[in-house]
């Protein structure tokens, strides 16, 4: 096996997240893959197809827009990805938005993947940051007044 610095093409590219616009056609990705296409197909409306975790799990329907078929895809992916999160939290999580974390003021001028990491570093050490700072509150000596 060579190491992958002798490949220098070899992942490159960032790996596609939440929606991507190619043309006229969307779609919206997960875990590195394809989980939802909407796309105009010559008519009024516009065709969905539509993927879950299992290959059972797909669904082709039409829809009025291209926006209610991005709500519907959402909607419909999320469901089946996330069965163990509220609806809400699923489509958040699945289209990456970030208004549901608590992202500090000060991160909000980093690059895209430095801010992602500040999001999951608050996601997972919510409970241990109060820990950790009343930790640091009883280390601190008494100030006199």
């Amino acid at each position: 096996m060579f190491p992958s610095s002798a490949h220098p093409g070899i992942r490159t590219a960032p790996i596609p997240s939440g929606w991507v616009q190619t043309g006229e056609r969307w779609a919206l990705w997960w875990n590195a893959r394809e989980v939802a296409v909407v796309a105009p197909d010559g008519r009024p409306d516009v065709r969905l197809w539509m993927q879950g975790r299992k290959p059972w799990q797909s669904k082709s329907v039409r829809a009025a827009s291209i926006a209610q078929g991005k709500r519907f895809a959402e909607r419909w992916c999320a469901a089946r990805l996330y069965p163990h999160l509220r609806l809400h939290e699923a489509v958040a999580r699945l289209v990456d938005a970030t208004l549901l974390y608590d992202v500090p003021s000060s991160a909000t001028s980093l690059p895209p993947i430095e801010r992602q990491q500040v999001r999951r570093l608050a996601e997972a050490g919510g409970p241990d940051i109060a820990r950790i700072k009343q930790a640091l509150e009883a280390r601190r000596p008494l100030q006199a007044h």
